[in-house]
């Protein structure tokens, strides 16, 4: 994987973050794609590009002959509690209890650098390099989901080294001294679209669950944030109320 950031990434990197400190706002109508290739200096089929990842991912829509929107998302959105009952984090843990064999397709891994959201989304100042991990979970060889997963490098230096494709993730972060033991979350339902489809093994189109979690170690310090795609056949969310 070549994480020499391609242009419309970062464009989408830019618009998201704009989206998370709440410079577009849920309902407001984005620069049309004219003006967006003006004010960051690059083609409109980049901008284009960009904006169709984002509408896919459910983060804007269209409106015909109108312009682009942010999306309200609040209506969709439910908080999730990512640990399980005995308190242990991540798939391999939850799944390792239910007698079911995890296994990992590695997509890609390897230093970022230059992508102003992901550094904001882990509290990373934009110099600092992030360790991205990309792979398709299967769980008794039948994929269920997808991750897109980054970790401050700065915490971890030696990573490069090991081989996420057979070694938990978290098990390497818990030697590490920065297990996450808290999360911020949230689960949103969205359309598969022909990437997702296919690593899924689901049609395009299809609802599955898009989860977005960044994730803090024992001293508050951000540790991970992660995002990912579950087929909902697989996935079965537990919620608890409490009454006042």
């Amino acid at each position: 994987m070549d994480y020499r950031m391609p242009l419309y990434i970062q464009l989408q990197d830019i618009i998201l973050k704009k989206i998370e400190e709440k410079k577009y706002l849920p309902g407001e109508m984005i620069p049309s794609e004219r003006k967006m290739a003006e004010i960051y200096g690059v083609n409109r089929m980049t901008v284009k590009r960009a904006i169709n990842k984002l509408v896919e991912e459910g983060y804007l829509y269209r409106e015909l002959g109108v312009g682009t929107f942010v999306a309200k998302r609040d209506n969709k959105k439910i908080d999730i509690d990512y640990q399980n009952e005995t308190g242990n984090s991540g798939i391999s843990a939850i799944f390792r209890e239910r007698g079911i064999k995890i296994s990992n397709r590695i997509l890609g891994m390897g230093d970022i650098t230059g992508s102003k959201f992901i550094n904001y989304k882990l509290g990373q100042a934009e110099t600092e390099i992030i360790w991205g991990l990309h792979r398709v979970r299967f769980g008794d060889n039948m994929p269920f989901a997808i991750e897109y997963t980054y970790v401050p490098k700065k915490y971890f230096d030696d990573i490069d080294n090991f081989d996420f494709s057979k070694v938990s993730l978290y098990d390497y972060m818990e030697a590490n001294g920065h297990l996450p033991t808290h999360f911020i979350q949230n689960l949103i339902i969205c359309s598969a679209n022909e990437k997702i489809a296919d690593l899924l093994n689901v049609k395009k189109g299809s609802a599955v669950f898009r989860i977005e979690y960044q994730a803090s170690d024992k001293d508050y310090n951000l540790v991970e944030y992660t995002k990912s795609y579950l087929n909902p056949e697989f996935a079965e969310f537990r919620f608890v109320a409490e009454a006042e």
